[in-house]
Formats: structure tokens, C-alpha cells, sequence
């Protein structure tokens, strides 16, 4: 049996986790530079606000209906969610965190009424955290994902499917809404009387195999009740890591756009050591424009390192030696990003043939960035950086208007002294 823990409209419950004042008042949380709709309570719900909306399109309704809007902070989402995988993982031997709100567990043979392992679980995670989550069981990745679902609608939380309520479950669960499901697939199905899961189900696996290919086929075991999709408890390393930023205002000068990119080269470079990673190569862009307004373009350049690399030293140099020749005068510049790809184990190196000092000088920078990332997780992620980012006006920040206000630090970012007290505790 599998266990689906899927925490409830998880930003904006983080936001109520250090606002108390928040619960029971309609909150939305908005994307990067406040742009779009990404999180909803269930009062905003009902309100017919639909995921993804722009705020602005959404701002007059939302004034007159009294919802509080928060900017997003995913450096506390992240925190806090790593404290529930934290806890998460006490309950089972593989745990596959599956998103930064959900994880597939799987329920130790050795439980005998996975209801009430599901229950423990919703009620440890709520005591020590404070993040309401709701929790499905079923024998299958798919089924405990409908599971899930069904249980947020439940006053427990907590939902099993088993071969009792499983024809239910399937003759109640329209087609789209089907994990693997997508728009497209759903009206191509519609399209031959297959409108819900029990629908699906009963269709010729030949017949199915044929339109939906071999991913099709899967899905429909995994209905019937047929584990088909692994549990991946180890965590794949990245193949590539990618940080891209919009800026909070239009920058021009060489200089501004030095430090934006400086400070996404940073943070790649600290994604990149936490996976015990090295690049072989990096890939930089600034954009000018804007899509929307149809006038907009990329300059881009990449560099391959005479050897995988993750200091922040070189990362940082590598990045403006690109940028000091894709940079070009007279252009409003409004994003840009960096792409470390050929990632290799940071612990396993070639060294130089010829012994000129690379490999050693390679190796005090990394040590020495490990020591930064190793005081930065402890007193703050900005306890230690360049001091060229150490200037008042940081216009390349992606604009928070609504940033909870009044918050202490927990890890260098926002969290009120409930909050972080709470957190310590797990």
C-alpha cells in the first residue's frame, strides 16, 4: 500500500503557519513580481478565483471581497517543506518527496489499519509543524493520488481506497481529473464516451495502448488496482541547474546587470554544492523587452571549463567574462539566467596531466565556498556574500509588495517567532 501526503493549498498555508491572524480569512499568494495568482484558500476558492488568473486582473474583486494577498516567499516554502519530509520520513523506510507539497510514502507491511497510520501521520504532522495535510491510501501511485484528493473534501482528512470503493471511486472521478491525464488526452477521450475513470478502465487494453501509448496503459492498471510506477525513494541528482529571474525594473547600465547575474550565478552555485555536484559547463542570457509587448530578444553565450567546477569564485568569474561579451549597450534589460549543465559527482575529479596548479587552486576555492554555504546555513543564507551585493538599491529583486511584514529570521529569511519556535522543534 501506498500513501499520498499532499499538504493543503500549501504557500498559503505556510503564510497562516507564521501569520496566525491569517486562518480563516481568504488569502492568495502571487507569483514572482506579484504577476500571477498561485495559491488560493478555500474561502478565495469558492470565490470562483481561478489558479494562474493575473493579479491585476483579479485585484478589484479581491479588494471588495476582503482577501489578503501575500507575495510569495519560497525560501520559507522550502523550509518549511523540508520540515514535513523531515517528519514524513519517521513514519515509513521509502519516502519519494514527489513535489515541494506532496510525497509518495510506503506503508510498512507491519501496519494493520493504514486509516489509522494515516491519521497518526496527519495528526503529528499538524501538532509539530502546524500544515494541515490530507492523506490517501491506495495500492497504487495513481489511486492514492485520487485518494488524496477525495480526502481534502473529507472532515478526517484521511481516505483508503480498497476494492469495496474502488468501482465508486472510478464512476465518481471524472477522466481529466485523472493523475497522467491531461486536457488534450481527456477531450480525445470524451470524444469515444469516456468521460470518468470507470469509463477508462473498461476500455480494451489493446485499444488503449494503441492512442495513449505505453504511459496510457499504465494508468489504466494503476485503476485496476495494479501497482504499474515505482516508488523512486532515492532522489536523482539534477542533470542541469537552472536559475532565471525576471527583474523587479528595466536595467541598463553593464554594472546592474553584473550584480543581477551575479546573484543567480550564486544561487545556482549553492543548488549545485548541496547536490554534491560539480559543471562541466555554463549558459548565461540577459533578455530585452518584454514577451507580452512582442519586442523582445535574448543574448546568449556558454563556456565549458577546463575542469567541473562549484566554486562561487569561478562560477562568478566565468559568468562576467560571458557577460562582458553578449552585453550591448542601449538595450532596457528585464531578465536573465544562468544554466550549469555536464554535471558530475563533486567528489570524483581528474586531475591535470601536467601538474600546473588547477586542480589544487580548484580545490581551496571549493573548500572555501563550502565553509561560506556551511556559516550561511547557520546564521542566515545571507550572513556571508559578495560585498558587491551589499548596496541598498538591489533593482534587479523581482518586486514583493506584499511581503509579510514583522518576521524574524529563522534561516536568513522570514518567519514570525511562533514560526520559528515551532520549526526548531521538528
Amino acid at each position: 500500500m501506498l500513501a499520498l501526503c499532499d499538504c493543503n493549498n500549501f504557500f498559503v498555508s505556510c503564510e497562516r503557519l507564521c501569520r496566525p491572524e491569517l486562518r480563516n480569512r481568504p488569502v492568495v499568494v502571487l507569483s514572482s513580481n506579484d504577476g500571477c495568482i498561485i495559491a488560493r484558500s478555500n474561502e478565495v476558492k469558492a470565490m470562483g478565483v481561478p489558479m494562474g488568473q493575473p493579479y491585476f486582473q483579479a485585484r478589484a474583486l479581491l479588494r471588495e471581497k476582503g482577501v489578503v494577498v501575500c507575495s510569495g516567499n519560497h525560501t520559507l516554502y522550502k523550509e518549511i517543506s523540508e520540515k514535513v519530509m523531515r517528519t514524513l520520513g519517521r513514519f515509513t523506510d521509502a519516502i519519494e518527496e514527489y513535489s515541494i507539497d506532496e510525497a509518495f510514502l510506503a506503508v510498512p507491511a507491519m501496519v494493520e489499519n493504514p486509516a489509522a497510520y494515516a491519521a497518526r501521520i496527519r495528526q503529528d504532522i499538524g501538532r509539530t509543524i502546524g500544515v494541515p495535510i490530507s492523506v490517501g491510501i491506495a495500492p497504487t501511485k495513481t489511486l492514492s493520488k485520487l485518494a488524496s484528493e477525495r480526502a481534502k473534501k473529507t472532515e478526517s482528512g484521511v481516505l483508503e481506497i480498497t476494492k469495496r470503493n474502488l468501482g465508486e471511486m472510478l464512476e465518481t472521478t471524472a477522466i481529466e481529473d485523472v493523475w497522467g491525464i491531461g486536457r488534450k488526452t481527456a477531450e480525445f477521450l470524451n470524444r469515444y464516451g469516456i468521460y470518468n475513470a470507470g469509463h477508462f478502465v473498461t476500455k480494451d487494453p489493446v485499444w488503449v495502448k494503441k492512442r495513449l501509448t505505453i504511459r496510457g496503459i499504465l494508468t489504466q492498471f494503476e485503476l485496476k488496482g495494479q501497482p504499474c510506477i515505482p516508488l523512486a525513494a532515492e532522489r536523482q541528482p539534477p542533470k542541469s541547474i537552472q536559475v532565471s529571474r525576471t527583474w523587479g525594473t528595466v536595467l541598463e547600465s553593464f554594472g546592474d546587470v553584473l550584480l543581477a547575474m551575479t546573484d543567480n550565478v550564486l544561487n545556482a552555485g549553492r543548488q549545485l554544492r548541496q547536490n554534491g555536484l560539480a559543471a562541466g559547463a555554463m549558459s548565461l542570457h540577459i533578455r530585452h523587452g518584454y514577451r507580452h509587448h512582442g519586442q523582445c530578444g535574448y543574448f546568449t553565450r556558454d563556456i565549458h571549463f577546463d575542469g567541473p567546477a562549484s566554486s562561487d569564485i569561478e562560477l562568478a568569474d566565468s559568468a562576467k567574462y560571458i557577460l562582458e561579451r553578449i552585453y550591448q549597450a542601449g538595450y532596457k534589460y528585464t531578465q536573465g539566467g544562468v544554466i550549469l549543465y555536464n554535471l558530475s559527482d563533486a567528489k570524483f575529479r581528474q586531475r591535470e596531466l601536467f601538474g600546473d596548479g588547477v586542480y589544487e587552486r580548484r580545490l581551496r576555492l571549493e573548500r572555501f565556498s563550502g565553509a561560506v554555504d556551511a556559516i550561511n546555513e547557520h546564521f542566515g543564507v545571507r550572513a556571508i556574500y559578495p560585498a558587491s551585493l551589499a548596496i541598498k538599491s538591489k533593482k534587479w529583486l523581482p518586486n514583493r509588495n506584499y511581503l509579510s511584514e514583522k518576521r524574524y529570521s529563522l534561516t536568513g529569511q522570514v518567519a514570525t517567532r511562533a514560526c520559528q519556535a515551532r520549526l526548531r522543534a521538528v
